[in-house]
């Protein structure tokens, strides 16, 4: 008899629990992914593209890259080696307004040693 109790206090336990599991599974109650960072923390796949992108939902979230300013001193010397990045560079135009453009340069000292250029992130810049 007391066997018997047992193992149906066990399979009643076990059922219980494969219960709360499955309710969890199909309907959790976490709050909306809103960006890149909540997406990629909560386990999603991320693209290991430039910038990085994650989707969760339905929904594409892409990672905010914030750029680099070319603050102090402008080099006059760099090093030759290639870690290219993408800077805004602000064109110098007749009419205003003249937006800054996106350039490609071989590392961050040559694209801060333009006096044009105000920031970079890394990577080079996407063909448009």
């Amino acid at each position: 008899m007391k066997k018997s109790y047992l193992i149906s206090s066990v399979v009643f336990i076990i059922l219980i629990a494969a219960g709360i599991f499955f309710y969890a599974k199909n309907n959790p109650s976490k709050t909306p992914i809103a960006n890149f960072v909540e997406c990629a923390a909560a386990g999603y796949p991320v693209a290991e593209s430039y910038p990085r992108q994650c989707r969760a939902d339905g929904k594409t979230f892409i990672e905010v890259i914030e750029p680099t300013l070319c603050t102090g001193e402008r080099p006059e010397i760099c090093a030759e080696i290639y870690e290219p990045v993408c800077a805004k560079v602000n064109i110098q135009c007749i009419k205003a307004p003249c937006n800054p453009i996106n350039e490609t340069f071989p590392n961050a000292c040559r694209a801060c040693a333009n006096n044009l250029v105000e920031s970079y992130v890394a990577g080079e810049c996407a063909q448009e």
